[in-house]
């Protein structure tokens, strides 16, 4: 399926290119942006099989992510997050995922991993009530992923959009078009079967030969591993874009009228090119890693977990420091409002700096599990 899907959105190029720019200034992706990635089956790969999905690997989710924003970084981070979304949503009691695909096989999930909201038990449940930021792509999600502190610990509760509004209050520098609101729960109740304990899932639960096997991957890292996909596409779009445009570009105050004749701009451009493979060998190698251990039904050890989040962040890192190099090799043509140039330089940079990429947070976990310390950073891992 995930070859199929891929042919389909590089197909939906011009379309996305299109549209990004008006995206970005409307903070919110088109409904027909999202249309035509749906009916490209960008979000059926991440479904459960029983309701038409592919059960997407770790790896696919990074390749379809990353392709969508290499079109689009906005539409490539919804789209990693939106999938994302639903991998956790499989993880839910079969009733839960009835009431969200049963009736719209197509519906979207958003949320946000922060517990900031309360919730009180009630018989058969919880009442939920809180505000959850920067949930990317709720403006077109049928349901909440809530995540709050219970009584037996963390969890996730997941609410119909008739049970939350959404705050519009992104104003950001980049990933604009990603809609990354606040959205509101008043007092609402929530099923026990809408309710998935994280406390279970970091300490590798869902790792159970009676799911499907993209189930069994190690919840935490996977998350973060999935992160790195959009930006690795952001990273090709910009080589793409400054490679394309050095043949009829010159070099201002020197005798270069194609920036392609320069050795220094060619050393440019390879640095980075290498940097951005360096990025896909650190994503891809943990996404396979992950997968490998999810087929065996192994819940693999803290320091292998630990490494991931790691190789997600230098992933990251390097997709901007070669964004680096090249906004220098491009020059400054490429910070005006037209070049989309600068729209990938923003949204990379943004994206970056998610609280589940930041290089200090997950180099600290993984240095002190190389050195045997004990983790007091953070029981996410």
């Amino acid at each position: 399926m995930s070859s199929d899907v891929l042919t389909a959105i590089a197909a939906l190029g011009p379309r996305l290119g299109a549209a990004a720019a008006r995206a970005d200034e409307e903070r919110r992706l088109a409904d027909e942006t999202v249309a035509a990635l749906r009916d490209a089956g960008t979000f059926r790969v991440a479904r459960p099989a029983r309701y038409g999905g592919g059960e997407a690997s770790i790896r696919t989710h990074l390749e379809v992510s990353s392709e969508v924003a290499s079109l689009d970084g906005g539409a490539g981070w919804s789209t990693a997050l939106w999938n994302g979304a639903s991998w956790i949503t499989g993880l839910y009691p079969e009733q839960a995922q009835e009431e969200v695909w049963g009736d719209d096989p197509d519906a979207l999930v958003s949320g946000t991993l922060a517990p900031t909201g309360t919730a009180r038990p009630e018989p058969g449940g919880y009442r939920l009530s809180g505000s959850w930021s920067y949930a990317s792509g709720i403006g077109h999600a049928s349901w909440g992923l809530a995540a709050a502190d219970l009584d037996q610990g963390p969890a996730w509760l997941l609410v119909p959009r008739e049970d939350f509004e959404v705050v519009d209050e992104w104003h950001v520098a980049g990933m604009r078009s990603t809609g990354s609101n606040r959205f509101v729960v008043r007092d609402a109740f929530v099923p026990d079967h809408r309710v998935l304990w994280l406390n279970r899932m970091v300490d590798g639960a869902n790792v159970t030969p009676d799911r499907a096997v993209t189930h069994r991957a190690a919840f935490v890292p996977s998350l973060a591993v999935m992160l790195a996909g959009p930006l690795l596409g952001l990273g090709r779009a910009a080589l793409r874009h400054v490679v394309d445009s050095a043949p009829a570009k010159g070099i201002a105050y020197t005798g270069f009228t194609a920036q392609s004749d320069s050795t220094a701009f060619q050393l440019l451009v390879a640095e980075a090119a290498s940097t951005l493979d360096s990025a896909e060998l650190h994503a891809f190698r943990a996404a396979d890693a992950l997968d490998r251990h999810a087929a065996e039904t192994y819940y693999p050890p803290e320091l292998f977990r630990a490494r991931c989040r790691a190789d997600a962040s230098v992933a990251a890192r390097h997709v901007t420091t070669a964004l680096e190099s090249l906004m220098y090799a491009h020059g400054s043509r490429g910070f005006a409002d037209a070049s989309p140039l600068q729209r990938v330089w923003r949204d990379a940079n943004v994206a970056a700096r998610h609280g589940m990429l930041l290089p200090q947070v997950n180099l600290e976990l993984y240095g002190a599990a190389l050195v045997g310390a004990p983790n007091a950073l953070s029981p996410l891992v």
